[in-house]
């Protein structure tokens, strides 16, 4: 009999808002204003990043953390207690800061700086009480991740009350947007796909996997910060520089991962989707490391950078999360071999042809900008699709629960 409280259930529940989210954030986008210049709106940017992002790291990373440590998870109830304030949060600052009301996103930062403390909290438990030592280097990421995210807020609510023409508010805003994307998403990402990429692929981890994790991290902390202070300083080769850093940290903290290639190859949507966002990220930091040397004040650098945004959606985070849920959903919401099997069909209906069409779509965002119509509606179509999947599972993972 399902209680409520079960892995499953669990799961059920808090991805919901995830999707629910990336519904959202396909509304916003194809309905904002000037959609053909494919420059996504302030709202579209953070329903993605700050809602269904931020969603799907505190959730899963729970999963990871207990799985890597052999420890139990919380109390799912007290789970979705936090989920729940979270997303009060989240609805509080898209809110706040679409209407400008000054005290409700200083309320609502406050809300999700407190929900990351918490996590950061439980992580320091689990990884006290864990019961396998070998992986808890690699959950330094999360903890890394977790730290950074508050710098990240920090700055944000800076940059909402400052003044557009204020000559430190671009420096603001692009350190806000490195912090968020390098450290809370990107440390996140890459710490995750130091074990989730073997399981994907279905072979066993590489020998060294754990030790590049930690030399990669040192590079990756390093870089993250240094991209904070040289944009707040206005130092764009210093910027540079910092941007190099994490790029190597990346390569170095992957390279046991990729290496597992030579013997097992993708062969499904989610490695394929993971894979395509792993070369994506390469090139988002190669076409930011460009961008920080080629332009040479604050103001143009941060424009150079908000109109590749949907870019850097299609080429690294899109492929990301869908292929990390397509994986991960009917692992997490099947009851049984059988159940799992019938999730993972639905989640990957299709999947040859869709695995194209994020490329594709990154394709013609390249293209000058009479083409950049053609990309949004490759994306909207591609993250569409995955929406009716997804939610497909979750109905189907529903009838499941209630015959148990």
């Amino acid at each position: 009999m399902d209680t409520g409280t079960g892995r499953a259930s669990w799961h059920l529940r808090a991805n919901t808002f995830v999707i629910t989210y990336l519904l959202a954030a396909l509304i916003a986008g194809v309905t904002q204003e000037n959609i053909a210049d494919g420059e996504p709106s302030w709202l579209t940017i953070h329903l993605l990043l700050l809602g269904a992002t931020t969603n799907a790291i505190i959730t899963w990373s729970d999963h990871f953390v207990s799985a890597l440590l052999w420890t139990r998870s919380h109390d799912r109830r007290r789970q979705m207690v936090v989920v729940a304030s979270l997303n009060v949060g989240i609805i509080g600052v898209l809110i706040a800061v679409s209407a400008h009301i000054g005290w409700l996103i200083i309320a609502s930062a406050i809300v999700i700086s407190g929900i990351i403390i918490f996590y950061l909290r439980g992580i320091m438990i689990a990884i006290k009480q864990s019961l396998n030592k070998r992986f808890a280097e690699v959950v330094y990421y999360y903890q890394s991740a977790g730290l950074l995210i508050l710098v990240g807020i920090v700055l944000g609510v800076i940059g909402a009350f400052i003044s557009h023409e204020d000559p430190w508010e671009p420096r603001i805003v692009l350190a806000h947007l490195h912090v968020n994307l390098l450290g809370w998403v990107g440390l996140t990402i890459i710490g995750t796909l130091v074990t989730l990429w073997p399981t994907v692929l279905r072979t066993q981890i590489h020998p060294r996997a754990v030790s590049f994790a930690v030399m990669g991290l040192r590079f990756l902390i390093a870089g993250v910060i240094g991209s904070i202070f040289a944009t707040l300083i206005d130092r764009p080769v210093f910027l540079a520089i910092s941007i190099a850093f994490y790029l190597v940290g990346a390569i170095i903290a992957l390279a046991p991962a990729a290496a597992l290639m030579r013997t097992k190859q993708p062969d499904r949507a989610s490695s394929w989707m993971l894979l395509i966002g792993a070369l994506g990220f390469a090139l988002v930091l190669i076409g930011d490391f460009i961008i920080v040397l080629t332009h040479h004040s604050p103001e143009e650098t941060l424009s150079a950078i908000e109109n590749q945004l949907l870019l850097i959606f299609t080429l690294w985070l899109l492929p990301t999360l869908l292929g990390s849920l397509t994986h991960l959903l009917p692992v997490v919401l099947g009851r049984g071999p059988a159940a799992n099997r019938e999730l993972a069909a639905i989640m990957n209906r299709g999947w040859r042809w869709r695995l194209f069409l994020l490329p594709l779509s990154s394709f013609f965002l390249l293209l000058p900008a009479q083409f950049h119509i053609l990309g949004l509606i490759l994306t909207a179509l591609s993250l569409g699709v995955f929406l009716i999947l997804a939610a497909g599972a979750l109905y189907r993972a529903r009838a499941f629960s209630s015959t148990f």
